[in-house]
């Protein structure tokens, strides 16, 4: 039976401070989400052992991997640990089954040979067994990174930026395969990355990384309805604007927006705040007399249009910047090119508060 993880880390280099704490329960999947820098890629080899934290302990059930107080300290090559490199690091001489069977701890060679073989078709590669890593596209290289990592059937798997090295066309599809596999996984499971729409779709849980802390960690949808602070608001991809807060009418909190402008909110806050409101949450419309149920309208002007399938995400400038995301019918209905002033609204309701 599969056991959690429970780790406290604490590991210095140079000025930088990486101390943390994190569970991880049998068959769920936690991201540690947050910039370049934060501590992700380290958390992750102190894991493994690839990494000797100054204090901590690492151990998966009544296993205890790394414990600096009572010396104890298991080699990398003990630890039951598979684990998915950001370039995926394959053999490029070795074919796939290759690559997937040198992980393998036990068995004959032509019993490595039908596992490995197994484990690929498994992942839809059965027809590229055979080929070698320069020979498969972005998406087949990481099946076969991870074929290989599960092939010696871990007790923990570490995923670092799983498809940081895919290219647009393949992530999307890529993401669902890893999705299936950390679905069905029943050991725990780590991945890092800089990407929170990625975490969203991978995790169960997703712990916020900034220097070195967690910050804040809970279930996707929670982090993002509920930022504790403009950095997770940030992360989370939600608009971010900055003012100070006071009581309004209503019951509702009033936001003075640096630079000008005010908006309302139903969070209760007061002094300095950062406000975040999600793109799809705004909704674009001809300059004039207010219309609906929208309490926030600020007058702005259209910087880009990037459309993807058919919406679209619109980049604004006002006092702050802003960006929506709408549909490719609303861009061509309001005639929504860089220069075109229109105006943003969006709900109270849907306007998060936080202090700075």
């Amino acid at each position: 039976m599969a056991s959690a993880l429970q780790a406290e880390i604490a590991l210095a280099r140079g000025d930088f401070e990486l101390d943390l704490r994190i569970e991880v329960g049998a068959g769920e999947c936690v991201a540690l989400v947050g910039p370049s820098g934060a501590g992700k890629s380290t958390a992750l080899r102190a894991l493994a052992g690839l990494a000797r934290p100054e204090r901590g302990c690492v151990a998966l059930g009544s296993d205890r991997w790394l414990d600096t107080q009572a010396g104890v300290d298991v080699a990398v090559e003990d630890r039951r640990v598979g684990y998915v490199f950001q370039e995926y690091a394959l053999f490029p001489a070795m074919s796939a089954w290759r690559n997937v069977a040198y992980g393998m701890r036990s068995g004959s060679r032509a019993e490595q040979q039908a596992r490995a073989r197994e484990s690929l078709a498994g992942l839809g590669l059965a027809d590229r067994a055979d080929s070698r890593p320069a020979e498969l596209s972005g998406g087949e290289r990481q099946r076969v990174a991870l074929a290989r990592a599960l092939a010696s059937d871990p007790d923990l798997l570490l995923l670092d930026e799983p498809l940081a090295a895919l290219d647009v066309q393949t992530r999307a599809g890529a993401s669902r395969e890893l999705a299936g596999v950390l679905g069905e996984a029943s050991i725990p499971a780590v991945l890092v990355t800089h990407d929170f729409a990625e975490a969203a779709l991978l995790a169960d849980r997703i712990a916020v990384l900034d220097r070195g802390r967690i910050v804040q960690e809970d279930a996707p949808a929670a982090l993002a309805a509920a930022p504790r602070t403009a950095f997770v608001a940030d992360l989370t991809g939600a608009v971010v604007l900055r003012g100070v807060a006071r009581s309004g009418d209503d019951g509702l909190t009033v936001v003075e927006l640096d630079g000008g402008g005010r908006i309302a909110s139903t969070d209760p806050a007061a002094g300095p705040v950062a406000a975040s409101v999600f793109p799809w949450e705004i909704e674009l419309d001809h300059r004039g007399p207010a219309t609906g149920s929208a309490l926030n309208h600020l007058p702005v002007v259209v910087t880009s249009v990037t459309e993807f399938g058919n919406r679209a995400r619109v980049g604004l400038a006002a006092p702050q910047p802003l960006a929506a995301e709408v549909t490719s019918a609303s861009v061509a209905r309001l005639g929504l090119v860089p220069g075109a002033e229109v105006e943003a609204s969006w709900k109270a309701t849907a306007t998060r508060v936080t202090a700075l």
